[in-house]
């Protein structure tokens, strides 16, 4: 507990509870984002039928998403750590558990997205572009990308609010969705 916040403190022993729920609440929102997105462009009368609507475990596009789910949560994650050291330590310890660690294909994207700094605008449109990529250049290519980008957006939102809520703070992660809520609706 800190002394002016209320706020609980992740201690080393709690990582490893922490750490799996994450795995497992990142791994849907990757399944989400990708229907999601191309669920849309469906309803916007995109051809979409050649395309997977499921992230393949170990293929590129689950390392693109892993890669910029690693970026867009772990300022919240560290929010929750007191310790610099146990801040890298929990840092690394995820990466490993995603498969996203130091030299692997994920840990590229995530270097990619962490050099946006922050910028939210920036890195929607780098992960739509990679997706774009990935998933063969389809046509309308700029529908793609608007829809991939917007769909981004939701992903880091959720993505925070699964690390604010595997770390215990379910208030904030209930914020959190509720901001995405009214974003899209």
């Amino acid at each position: 507990m800190g002394i002016i916040s209320r706020r609980r403190y992740l201690q080393k022993q709690d990582f490893p509870g922490v750490i799996a729920n994450l795995v497992r609440s990142f791994e849907s929102l990757r399944e989400e984002y990708l229907f999601g997105s191309l669920s849309q462009l469906k309803r916007e009368g995109v051809d979409v039928s050649r395309i997977p609507r499921d992230v393949t475990p170990a293929s590129e596009i689950e390392d693109v998403l892993k890669g910029f789910q690693v970026t867009s949560m772990m300022g919240i994650a560290w929010e929750y750590i007191r310790e610099t050291q146990d801040q890298l330590d929990f840092d690394k310890t995820l990466s490993a558990h995603l498969k996203a660690h130091e030299g692997s294909r994920a840990w590229s994207y995530r270097e990619t997205y962490r050099d946006c700094r922050g910028n939210i605008d920036a890195l929607c449109k780098s992960l739509a572009a990679d997706v774009h990529r990935v998933i063969g250049f389809p046509e309308p290519r700029l529908e793609f990308l608007i829809q991939f980008s917007a769909g981004a957006q939701v992903l880091i939102g959720l993505s925070q609010a699964a690390a604010c809520s595997a770390c215990g703070d379910d208030k904030r992660a209930r914020t959190l969705k509720q901001h995405i809520a009214s974003q899209i609706a």
